[in-house]
């Protein structure tokens, strides 16, 4: 008997092939399905994470704008309050002016008195608050302490030196509140 080869058909092979195919390209489906889910998975993370660092960035900018609006008003009320404060220790010498000017005496001896008392009460607020006031003849001439209105040539007087005060100077610590207007001589 002759052995009788099997011939197959191509498209039996074809038959044979798809099942394997179909079953590799489920599994290729299958891993596909499983990055999509850990790529949603991380989209998720990371929206999380972007969501969280804006809501933390809109916190710290809101606390910046309400340190910056309460810094301003504490700097506006410490202003109001020094201001009167400062006031307040001028008004004891308003009032003697207004009482010096109210007195019909006609003793020029007792209004030169009572000039001299509110003089000394103006030294006295000025010590208080911690002003002094700068600018004698024969100090040595300092550009950033003195305004030089006039200059003179006298040989009896050394050189960059303070021969006459037109308006004395005043400075509270190191800072000048007003510079001393001077003759400078030579």
């Amino acid at each position: 008997m002759a052995k009788k080869e099997k011939t197959e058909n191509p498209s039996q092979k074809e038959e044979k092939n798809e099942p394997a195919e179909k079953a590799e390209d489920k599994k290729n489906e299958g891993e596909e399905q499983k990055e999509k889910k850990t790529e949603e998975t991380e989209c998720e993370t990371l929206k999380k994470q972007l969501d969280k660092k804006s809501d933390d960035l809109l916190r710290l900018a809101a606390e910046y704008d309400n340190y910056r609006k309460r810094t301003a008003r504490e700097k506006d009320e410490l202003y109001a309050s020094v201001k009167s404060t400062v006031i307040s220790e001028f008004l004891p010498i308003t009032d003697n002016l207004e009482r010096a000017l109210g007195n019909k005496t006609e003793n020029i001896e007792d209004y030169k008195k009572g000039v001299e008392m509110i003089a000394k009460q103006f030294a006295d607020v000025f010590t208080k608050l911690g002003v002094t006031e700068f600018g004698e003849v024969g100090d040595a001439f300092d550009p950033n302490q003195y305004n030089a209105v006039m200059h003179i040539e006298d040989e009896s007087l050394g050189e960059n030196v303070v021969s006459a005060v037109f308006a004395k100077g005043y400075k509270a610590g190191d800072k000048v509140i007003r510079h001393a207007m001077v003759q400078v001589a030579n």
